[in-house]
């Protein structure tokens, strides 16, 4: 019977963590997940010293203090990202993910008559059209547009206009969630990850790399305004 108890508490816990995790966000249920892996190794630590075993204790411990507070441990080579990273720049028509790895770019017509197509899909009779379109009715998205199409044509975008490179540092403000979106970072980010973070993206966005200038202000503006 106890043991029935038992079971049905667990189930318990876990719809209720199940529940508020889908409501939660991707910040909130990392740094859940860091606790409750510290409190796993905690209660670890504390079921080896009881056998006597103090020289495994210590260490454990020492490693959900680290895992707890989300810092690197020492010794361990941190200094490379993560693989799979991307981050994104979303207009009212456009949504383009930058993929770190590769320096790809890939994006999701929002709205408009290309709506729900991929840049990708596109040829370049129909990104040509829905340039011209974002030029009527998203500025921004047509900077963003023409960012991808001088990358995806490099040498052959004829219709690349230097104004809409230069008219990225003069859009709106930037909100720290879109900064964070666009070095690809959880909203707990530590400096050291921001500045990793925007090192890597102008490595591979940068116009010297065959980036663009939009990209690069973007970039440079989601540091300023997170290590600010």
């Amino acid at each position: 019977m106890p043991y029935v108890f038992l079971a049905a508490l667990v189930l318990l816990v876990v719809i209720v963590i199940v529940n508020w995790a889908a409501n939660a966000d991707a910040a909130t249920i990392k740094r859940f997940g860091r606790y409750m892996g510290a409190f796993l190794m905690v209660a670890a630590a504390a079921f080896v010293a009881a056998r006597g075993q103090f020289g495994i204790a210590g260490p454990i411990l020492v490693a959900a203090y680290f895992v707890a507070t989300g810092r690197g441990i020492p010794g361990l080579n941190r200094s490379k990202p993560a693989p799979g990273q991307s981050s994104q720049v979303e207009t009212d028509y456009l949504q383009v993910t930058l993929d770190h790895d590769s320096g790809e770019m890939d994006g999701l017509v929002k709205q408009g008559q290309f709506q729900g197509q991929t840049l990708s899909a596109m040829d370049r009779r129909e990104l040509s059209a829905l340039y011209e379109e974002l030029q009527a009715e998203d500025l921004e998205g047509a900077r963003l547009l023409n960012a991808y199409l001088a990358r995806r044509f490099a040498g052959e975008w004829e219709d690349e206009q230097p104004q809409a490179e230069a008219g990225a540092s003069s859009s709106g403000p930037m909100s720290r969630e879109e900064a964070l979106e666009v070095l690809g970072l959880a909203a707990d980010a530590t400096e050291k990850q921001i500045k990793d973070a925007h090192r890597l993206l102008m490595k591979k966005f940068h116009p010297d790399q065959g980036g663009s200038t939009y990209f690069a202000a973007r970039i440079n503006q989601a540091k300023d305004l997170l290590l600010g």
